[in-house]
């Protein structure tokens, strides 16, 4: 098996796991809001930070704010700008999710060693960086 059809394998793990627990918001970007909050998160910084289209960004945080998962609050250094809290249920639902995800990468893995795990989750992590430096750099 090459490196690209594992990858490919492992996308598909990914995509099948995500139908395994089906979430009617965008759960990624919600994740990433939890994850910047704490230094005040801009839909422009988001979607730079992910890679993404603002537009997709955009439609993505109204859906969540509909929702009632995500709050805008204005901005008290720009006016025109908003920062993004999750509100308690997103919390709630990202936690759910969170533990589900969990308890299914740990019953996949039950047969692993901590240094295998640890390997693979450096390795990774190694992978991914490299790849979006590189593509950064080829731009």
């Amino acid at each position: 098996m090459t490196l690209v059809e594992a990858l490919h394998d492992a996308i598909k793990a990914v995509r099948l796991l995500k139908q395994a627990h089906p979430v009617q918001a965008p759960i990624g970007v919600l994740a990433a809001i939890r994850r910047r909050e704490s230094a005040g998160c801009h839909m422009k910084e988001l979607a730079s930070a992910h890679a993404l289209d603002p537009s997709t960004i955009s439609r993505a945080v109204a859906s969540l704010v509909r929702s009632g998962l995500v709050e805008r609050i204005a901005d008290p250094t720009d006016g025109r700008a908003s920062i993004l809290h999750v509100t308690e249920t997103g919390h709630a639902l990202l936690d759910q999710t969170e533990t589900f995800y969990e308890a299914r990468i740990a019953a996949a893995l039950r047969d692993w060693t901590p240094e295998e795990i640890n390997t693979f989750t450096t390795s990774l992590s190694r992978m991914a960086h490299d790849l979006i430096t590189q593509e950064e750099v080829t731009q």
